[in-house]
């Protein structure tokens, strides 16, 4: 989460512990369109959220990207898996030859 608050300090959010106040309604419903990219992958859902934060972040759009934050929070807490950052994937294996021309 290192990396998060180093985004939003230039805006002036300071990201909130995981136990300040309860996601609302309208959070949740947040959080229930972006599980609609799920079958990417939880991390996928992670990337695209952290993606919309720090484009909200770069608008000055601060109160969206603090509602962003509670709605990443929301994930974090209910899918663990997503708080690991796994290695990228090549689109091929490198060790291999390139494919022959037929």
């Amino acid at each position: 989460m290192k990396q998060i608050a180093d985004m939003l300090a230039p805006s002036g959010l300071v990201p909130m512990p995981f136990d300040q106040g309860a996601p609302s309604e309208a959070h949740e419903r947040t959080l229930a369109s972006y599980l609609l990219n799920r079958h990417r992958g939880a991390a996928a859902v992670r990337d695209i959220l952290v993606a919309d934060i720090r484009a909200f972040v770069d608008l000055g759009q601060s109160r969206a990207a603090a509602d962003l934050m509670i709605v990443l929070r929301m994930l974090l807490a209910r899918w663990p898996e997503t708080r690991r950052r796994a290695p990228r994937l090549l689109a091929w294996d490198a060790t291999s030859s390139p494919p022959r021309d037929a």
